[in-house]
């Protein structure tokens, strides 16, 4: 009966107790009151899943005190606002972009070993790395943080942070440098802060985005593949001496690339320009001179020059988020098939000029017949007068007929006359503003049928590899070609709408160079770097922010510009054509000039020639 009684005022204040556990958090140590404060202020707001590592060095088989407690700690007081996965052994995945990860040694923290595949790294990491165990001397501590930091780099994470508590209850907030004052691939610990009398001493902001800040002014060596109007290059690109003149480098990744090192403050080294080929007999050979042959065997650290998102060596490197975007097409030759003087038939088609040639042959039959009842039935002078009121100019009084019936149809005549001069004008100008060329393949299917050759340094799946030519040339030299032999052989090669319209503005007295209207894709371009690249992140961000800010914009304008001419400044102004267009008109307007002067001559001769004179007569 005792027992009984005992357990009915036993069991509510068990119940009571588990609905009400012990608030354990305001009996924690300094360690733990700092990472909880971290945890609160750095993570929760923005994450809603946090990885929980607990690592135990195998030779010790079990978690000390300190790790249990701030488990608990963190258990208790962020499991509400954040999904947490914890993990007791080394995970072979990271389960989280900000991971806690709870040590109490160097040699614990080396058994987290994660398996990174080949492919890019999508994903930045942080670690908040505890270390629990209170070493005895600052040699120790700085030992060991020193290795825990070397196993960070190894796992391509730059945004680490470790907390430790002294002897003295003050706990160390740690970060990492890679280099020092000298430009060498050293690692260098950094004071953040420290946390003492329940507060940290400096307010701190956003301690995880403190990566990459600064490269202290090092080198970087930049391979480039000159492409206009990505990649300019004011004077000789091959000498050594012009190249560390960085001032030469511009276009758009030029321009992007010299920003980026403002921003991070490192130095711009340019290597010799290198070929957009992707590979050289099938692998990376020392011979080779392809863009990612540099990149891959170490020789630099960041490639620039249009390159593509999607390119198919992209598995082998890390590239950057995409900051512009240009359609990738075909190009091909658009020789005009017309001539100088043919441009000037182009306004009327062959019906009209038949229909004209017709009526004005009719015009002059009656004029002859006219003519040739009142006994004057010279044919030349009625084509004259056919002619010179077709041209609009005036005729002589007497040569207007008098009869009524024949005014009326003359006048008709003059009507007519006026009406095709003026549709004629304005369709000539038209000719001009647009000159005819023959009709161009508007389909990627019709180059195919058309048998056109694709000139191009690899084989491309959306083009057949029969109908394919590897050309070793660069843009530029394949636009030369296409345009030398465009007229003989049906070629085409593939280039960015920015390219083209660069040829084409530059070189706007001989091109004529067109693209297939039809677009194979939207081409994403980006810069190259290293597999797992400390610069992938800290590139995104700035970026990131130079789009949209507006920069990367304005350098877009400045080298591609939409059009390819000056703006108008006004809105009615009408920009005037150019004089070639008009070579035709002068041609014929040279010939009956120098007819007419010719005739002038001839009468002048016919008055001392008499057999002349009767021949004019």
């Amino acid at each position: 009966m005792t027992l009984q009684l005992w357990l009915l005022v036993g069991l509510p204040v068990v119940a009571l107790a588990a609905l009400r556990p012990i608030e354990q958090h305001k009996m924690t140590t300094p360690l733990t009151a700092a990472v909880m404060e971290l945890l609160e202020r750095e993570v929760s707001p923005t994450q809603s899943t946090l990885g929980v590592i607990e690592l135990i060095p195998e030779s010790h088989g079990r978690r000390d005190h300190q790790q249990h407690e701030l488990l608990t700690s963190v258990l208790l007081r962020t499991g509400s606002s954040m999904a947490l996965r914890v993990y007791q052994e080394a995970p072979l995945k990271l389960p989280a972009s900000h991971c806690l990860i709870l040590v109490n040694s160097a040699e614990a923290f080396r058994s987290l070993k994660i398996q990174f595949s080949k492919a890019p790294q999508t994903q930045e990491f942080n670690f908040l790395i505890v270390l629990t165990r209170r070493l005895a001397t600052r040699a120790e501590r700085l030992e060991a943080m020193r290795d825990i930091f070397v196993t960070c780099v190894r796992l391509h994470t730059m945004n680490a942070i470790m907390l430790t508590q002294r002897n003295d209850g003050v706990v160390l907030t740690y970060g990492y440098r890679l280099y020092n004052q000298d430009c060498k691939l050293t690692l260098n610990l950094d004071l953040l802060n420290q946390y003492e009398n329940g507060s940290f001493r400096h307010e701190t902001s956003r301690i995880f985005d403190r990566v990459l800040g600064s490269l202290g002014g090092c080198p970087i060596r930049v391979s480039w593949n000159p492409v206009p109007p990505f990649v300019h290059f004011q004077g000789n690109m091959d000498s050594a001496e012009e190249r560390e003149q960085v001032w030469r480098l511009s276009g758009i990744d030029g321009e992007l690339i010299k920003v980026l090192a403002e921003i991070f403050d490192f130095r711009i080294k340019l290597l010799p320009p290198c070929k957009m080929q992707p590979m050289c007999n099938g692998s990376y050979s020392s011979e080779c001179s392809s863009c990612f042959h540099q990149l891959n065997n170490g020789s630099s650290s960041v490639l620039i020059g249009a390159m593509s998102g999607s390119h198919v060596s992209r598995y082998h490197f890390t590239t950057t988020v995409s900051y512009h975007q240009s359609s990738l097409v075909f190009v091909v030759n658009m020789n005009s098939k017309i001539g100088a003087v043919r441009q000037l038939l182009v306004p009327y088609c062959s019906n009209v000029w038949l229909a004209l040639i017709v009526s004005c042959s009719l015009v002059v039959f009656v004029f002859w017949l006219r003519r040739r009842r009142i006994g004057q039935s010279d044919i030349a002078v009625q084509s004259l007068t056919v002619l010179t009121t077709l041209l609009g100019n005036p005729l002589v009084a007497r040569q207007l007929p008098t009869d009524c019936r024949h005014r009326y149809f003359y006048s008709v005549w003059l009507l007519l006359v006026l009406v095709l001069r003026v549709v004629y004008q304005g369709k000539l100008y038209d000719s001009f503003r647009e000159p005819y060329n023959p009709p161009l393949p508007s389909q990627i299917s019709e180059l195919i049928a058309k048998n056109y050759t694709l000139l191009s340094q690899e084989y491309y799946d959306y083009y057949p590899r029969n109908q394919t030519v590897l050309y070793a040339g660069n843009i530029q030299e394949r636009f030369a070609r296409i345009q030398r032999e465009g007229d003989d052989k049906q070629l085409t090669t593939t280039a960015l709408l920015a390219n083209v319209g660069y040829n084409n503005r530059i070189n706007w007295r001989t091109t004529h160079l067109t693209h297939v209207q039809e677009h194979i894709f939207l081409y994403q371009l980006v810069i190259y770097l290293h597999v797992h690249s400390i610069l992938k992140f800290g590139f995104d961000r700035k970026l990131k922010q130079l789009q949209s800010s507006g920069i990367i914009g304005y350098f877009v304008h400045e080298f591609d510009r939409p059009q390819y001419r000056v703006p108008l400044t006004e809105a009615h102004e009408v920009t005037p054509l150019p004089l070639e267009v008009f070579c035709g008109l002068y041609y014929i307007g040279s010939i009956l000039l120098g007819a007419a002067v010719l005739a002038f001559l001839l009468e002048l001769l016919s008055v001392r020639v008499a057999w002349l004179r009767r021949f004019l007569g």
